[in-house]
């Protein structure tokens, strides 16, 4: 990443969970510590958003639990305008934790049912004893008429089960940016919503952006989603980026077979286009049992020997863009190559 210092930079991040042991465990084998994110580095600039993309288990919700400080490192640096904050505790973890918040998929167990919309939105503001009572609510008011649920007043004073899931998530927004964060974490924030409300809350997120200023780490399984929401795409697989770069230049010519397979399965929208959804060959591996060399190799169309025994270097595939795949140059050029080299 080129130009001024990034808001957010993490380097070699390693996260690792300690397996329960037990009888059947023992019986079967395998790992006792499961590595969930694997040595990652990642910047992300002020006023941008960085969409990190995977499927289930490819670490990226792990690396947004970090981030927002629910989860600690094994190893690895986090840093925030220049400060490390995997270590902060005390007052200085609640100073960080105001500066920034996380949007949760699910609105439904975001927000706790007891509450009034209102007072769901205003309790950061009592956690951090900003202002008095009247004005955390009538900043939360404001927040809500931000959000496009009008007249405020009126939606402060119901609670979440009167309210759909699409506005339950503006709720959840609201809640996320009423304290002003310079970061704001999005864990999925539309998969559980209906196709039909997405786009509405996809894009008030980004109105939100150009009038707020926030920044935005976007984590999906999404990459249409990524493509609309993002100006730079990080692909993880089991725990490690394997390619990332401008969101353009990154689906129009992706450098690793995981992210071609990943452009190929989106369903073209097009008038006219005729492209078919596939599916990505095999299952999902596990990060209980990451394999030897190319860690995508098992499901890959392109695998050669090499890639069962050699870990694929960083190849640079122009400006501020890499892809970790011994045939990166190839797949840019000409797409998957079905077969062994």
């Amino acid at each position: 990443m080129t130009g001024s210092a990034p808001l957010l930079s993490i380097r070699g991040l390693t996260v690792e969970f300690r397996l329960r042991s037990g009888l059947f465990s023992r019986l079967i084998g395998g790992a006792d510590v499961v590595r969930a994110v694997d040595g990652i580095d990642l910047d992300l600039a002020a006023g941008a958003t960085l969409a990190v993309v995977g499927e289930s288990g490819s670490g990226k919700t792990t690396t947004g639990r970090v981030v927002t400080l629910q989860e600690r490192p094994t190893a690895g640096s986090v840093r925030f305008e220049g400060t490390e904050v995997a270590t902060l505790a005390g007052s200085a973890a609640k100073r960080y934790r105001r500066a920034v918040q996380m949007i949760f998929q699910n609105p439904y167990e975001a927000l706790d049912p007891r509450l009034t919309v209102g007072a769901s939105v205003a309790e950061p503001l009592d956690i951090h004893a900003m202002g008095s009572a009247a004005e955390r609510r009538e900043r939360a008011e404001a927040m809500l008429a931000a959000v496009e649920l009008r007249p405020a007043a009126a939606f402060a004073d119901r609670h979440p089960a009167d309210l759909s899931g699409g506005q339950l998530q503006r709720v959840a927004i609201a809640r996320a940016l009423v304290m002003e964060p310079r970061l704001v974490v999005a864990d999925e924030p539309v998969s559980m919503l209906d196709v039909s409300v997405r786009s509405g809350v996809m894009n008030l997120m980004l109105d939100l952006q150009q009038r707020l200023g926030v920044t935005y780490l976007y984590i999906t399984h999404d990459l249409a989603v990524a493509r609309h929401m993002s100006s730079r795409i990080a692909v993880m697989y089991l725990g490690a980026i394997v390619e990332e770069g401008p969101t353009d230049a990154l689906i129009r010519r992706a450098g690793h077979p995981y992210t071609r397979l990943l452009v190929a399965a989106v369903p073209e929208h097009r008038a006219g286009a005729r492209r078919a959804r596939i599916r990505l060959p095999g299952d999902a591996q596990s990060v209980k049992a990451i394999p030897d060399g190319c860690r995508f190799h098992p499901r890959c169309p392109m695998a050669a020997e090499i890639c069962t025994r050699e870990a694929p270097p960083k190849v640079a595939l122009g400006p501020d863009r890499w892809a970790a795949c011994h045939f990166a140059g190839e797949v840019t050029e000409g797409g998957i190559r079905h077969g062994p080299a």
